[in-house]
């Protein structure tokens, strides 16, 4: 008795394989049915979370050729970078493959040129010279399409973390803009190249 749709950015369906937000309602005449009623004392987000009559999940998901849904990422977790969307999970489980990286936490820091960019931290036991940022970031590029690497790597000693021990992720966003201002990120934007690509 659900119905499904995956909606891209244009607010059509999403191609199979193309990631878009997931869509969700009761079939018939009450699509609001066995879900809750609304957010507590906001009127507004309720509306926005059910505009068209769908609710919003929020959540980035795919649809495989079997017709499988496969979860990206948290919307607010995508990183928009030239018009390409990057999910920071995807970059997080590449980085965590690396022995420097007992912790990761990607998110989106402001770029004039590009919009949004790709910043790390590293959740190290000791603070590693830019030598090391950049093979975590060449690393990412043997994995990932050369966009999605980061552009910045941060270590640190810890995460800031919710009461449930996951990460803050709007802390880090806050902590990844004090780093750039304080200049204590490495900055590895220009090791963002496409194979083949010269100047």
């Amino acid at each position: 008795g659900l119905e499904v749709r995956i909606v891209g950015e244009s607010g059509t369906d999403a191609e199979e394989g193309v990631p878009g937000e997931l869509w969700v309602r009761r079939a018939g005449s009450d699509p609001r049915y066995g879900f809750f009623s609304g957010y507590y004392k906001d009127e507004a987000a309720t509306a926005a979370a059910w505009e068209s009559g769908w609710f919003h999940t929020g959540d980035s998901v795919r649809r495989g050729a079997d017709g499988c849904l496969f979860f990206v990422d948290r919307l607010k977790n995508i990183i928009r970078r030239s018009g390409e969307n990057i999910a920071a999970v995807e970059v997080e489980s590449v980085l965590m493959q690396c022995p420097q990286a007992r912790a990761c936490a990607v998110t989106a820091v402001p770029d004039d040129v590009r919009g949004e960019e790709v910043f790390a931290f590293i959740v190290s036991d000791r603070d590693y010279e830019r030598a090391e940022a950049v093979s975590l970031q060449q690393h990412c590029q043997q994995s990932l399409v050369y966009f999605k690497a980061p552009g910045y790597i941060a270590f640190v000693r810890e995460l800031p973390q919710t009461a449930s021990q996951k990460v803050a992720r709007g802390e880090v966003k806050r902590l990844a803009a004090q780093y750039l201002l304080n200049g204590k990120a490495h900055d590895l934007r220009d090791g963002k190249r496409q194979r083949g690509f010269h100047g």
